[in-house]
């Protein structure tokens, strides 16, 4: 349904060149502290809009199979995306990555002195670069497919390094693990993998582009505070569930929509100059939208029924404070006697 509303169906392979920054979210259902349904989200770098939200259960992850991608989009991907079977074939079709790579989950490869394919040593490799930026050639491999790449290694300030050396140190505790110097090491690197020739994207623009990636980031915060797309008010699984979400999607697109429509000159893009950021402008619109559902409160008896359900409390251990019985039957009392005014 919403396909249409993004305007999907018009995506054609024009090989045009479109910037996409993809990335993940999470809801929840009422009491639950882990993760119920997956949001997969796609938004325009240029315009900062929506071009794809998807919602999947909570068993299927991140993937670049969940989105409509054609020839000459360039993606930005975080590490949650270091996944060769997808990443190949959407290189293969025409399409670009900017990926913020991780050594321990993903092999890259190249060629020795006697032309065979060899597995890339990271800390050997990064050592010779000694604490200097660099673009390393790599070959991303699936299946019979391999595809040459750039990895641009740019090594993190002495203040962030050390910051990384304890995350890592960290997360290895957390494992009831001992963090190996190897994976202390590489912590220091940021490792941007593309496959956008290094002829077309330095190192250093390769890093500010990355960085770029953060308006997705922004993005999500603003669909969880304003509409708490996050906050799911219905059980896993039921129907209730699907069209809550959905109504809530809808609600973000339509958003969206008018502001582009009314603030067309407001609105400012990623390519020029910025004066704003759509926060307040978006706020305003869906609290008028909001302001518009209630004000069309359904007519309909049934409907009515159905509504005041879904508004009423839901049950807990201590109700709701009514008068005690012996004023409800003074109360009676005096009706029957035909003094009441109540």
């Amino acid at each position: 349904m919403l396909s249409g509303v993004f305007g999907l169906h018009q995506v054609v392979d024009s090989g045009s060149l479109s910037f996409v920054i993809i990335d993940g979210s999470t809801v929840q259902e009422p009491g639950a502290t882990e993760t119920t349904y997956r949001l997969h989200i796609a938004i325009d770098l240029i315009s900062l809009t929506l071009r794809q939200v998807e919602v999947s259960t909570d068993k299927i992850g991140e993937s670049l199979d969940h989105y409509v991608l054609e020839s000459g989009d360039v993606v930005l991907i975080d590490r949650g995306y270091n996944q060769p079977k997808s990443l190949v074939p959407f290189i293969d079709r025409g399409g670009d990555i900017v990926l913020r790579y991780n050594a321990h989950s993903m092999n890259l490869y190249e060629l020795d002195e006697h032309g065979k394919m060899i597995k890339i040593d990271w800390e050997t490799k990064l050592q010779r670069l000694g604490k200097q930026a660099g673009a390393i050639p790599v070959y991303l491999c699936h299946d019979t497919k391999r595809i040459a790449c750039t990895v641009h290694a740019v090594p993190l300030p002495a203040e962030k390094a050390a910051q990384a050396r304890r995350k890592a140190k960290l997360r290895a505790q957390n494992k009831g693990r001992t963090a190996q110097e190897k994976t202390l090491y590489l912590s220091e690197w940021v490792l941007i993998l593309t496959s956008v020739p290094v002829e077309l994207l330095s190192t250093e623009t390769a890093a500010a582009l990355y960085r770029v990636r953060w308006q997705v980031e922004l993005v999500i915060k603003r669909l969880k505070s304003l509409l708490a797309i996050n906050q799911l008010r219905a059980r896993k699984d039921s129907q209730l569930a699907e069209l809550y979400l959905q109504g809530k999607l809808l609600y973000a697109v339509v958003t969206e929509k008018i502001a582009q429509r009314c603030f067309t000159k407001a609105l400012t893009k990623m390519d020029g100059p910025r004066a704003l950021t759509p926060w307040r402008l978006y706020k305003t619109i869906a609290e008028d939208i909001k302001s518009g559902l209630n004000a069309c409160f359904p007519k309909q008896e049934r409907f009515q029924r159905d509504y005041l359900k879904s508004v009423s409390e839901r049950p807990r251990k201590r109700s709701l404070q009514s008068l005690p019985e012996p004023i409800l039957g003074m109360i009676r009392q005096c009706r029957e006697l035909g003094v009441s005014r109540v």
